[in-house]
């Protein structure tokens, strides 16, 4: 079995949504990312002005990642990466309904 090296591989839902998303035109992907970025208040069981401080500093210059290109993107995947595994699992379904709302895609349906 192949190591997982990056956090995202650790979910199969988490691993299928950032393989779909990879897939995606840029303007596409920023349309995703900002839809993400517009639900998370609604899971965040954290003080959210510290929250956004730690995404905030984030530097997506300093990495090589494919998605640290688009700074939507990166603020995107970067603050689904800082949620707690609670708040992840609640964010999943509406990151299925913001896939599919842009894509006709349902990045989770292997894992049904």
């Amino acid at each position: 079995m192949k190591k997982n090296l990056r956090w995202y591989d650790k979910d199969k839902y988490l691993s299928a949504f950032m393989t779909l998303l990879q897939q995606l035109p840029e303007d596409v992907q920023s349309q995703v990312a900002v839809d993400i970025l517009l639900y998370i208040p609604k899971v965040i069981e954290k003080d959210f002005a510290k929250f956004i401080k730690i995404v905030a500093d984030h530097n997506p210059k300093q990495y090589q990642r494919w998605y640290d290109h688009n700074p939507n993107l990166h603020t995107a995947v970067e603050a689904i990466r800082e949620l707690s595994f609670e708040e992840r699992e609640k964010l999943l379904g509406s990151i299925s309904d913001i896939m599919i709302k842009h894509t006709n895609q349902n990045p989770f349906e292997f894992g049904k």
